[in-house]
This record gives structure tokens, sequence and C-alpha cells, in this order.
């Protein structure tokens, strides 16, 4: 399984970022527990999903910064 590029996701809106989030998440819980029961046999899957969560929150961050600073009310 190929993993996600920065650049495919840029192209996402910010909810269908944190959908992808949380479903990687949920992927890297699913192999951590795999492992400790021994049934996982690629353990490179949990180091690429940590990874794509990596990917996941850097565009995130970006989309937040990009967005116009309200001004805080007195």
């Amino acid at each position: 399984m190929k993993g996600i590029t920065a650049k495919d996701l840029r192209g996402n809106e910010p909810e269908e970022l944190r959908s992808t989030l949380k479903k990687l998440e949920e992927d890297l819980f699913k192999n951590r527990m795999k492992k400790v029961t021994n049934q996982l046999e690629n353990t490179m899957l949990i180091r690429n999903t940590r990874r794509d969560i990596a990917r996941v929150n850097t565009v995130l961050a970006e989309r937040i910064r990009q967005q116009p600073a309200t001004p805080k009310e007195k």
C-alpha cells in the first residue's frame, strides 16, 4: 500500500482532512493491537500510518494558518 502524499491532501477540504485523520488514527490503533497479539505481519504499517497522520496534521495546520485572522473584540 502506498502512503498518502501531502500534494494529494492539499486539494481536500478541512472536514475531509479531519475524517481522513480519524480513519488513520483508527487504523493505527488496530495495527498496534494486532502487533501486541502477534497478528501483524508487516510492522512497517505502524510507521507508515504515523507518517500519514503527520502529513494530514501538517496540511490541516497550513489550512488553519491561511484563514484570515478575525479581529478580537474588546
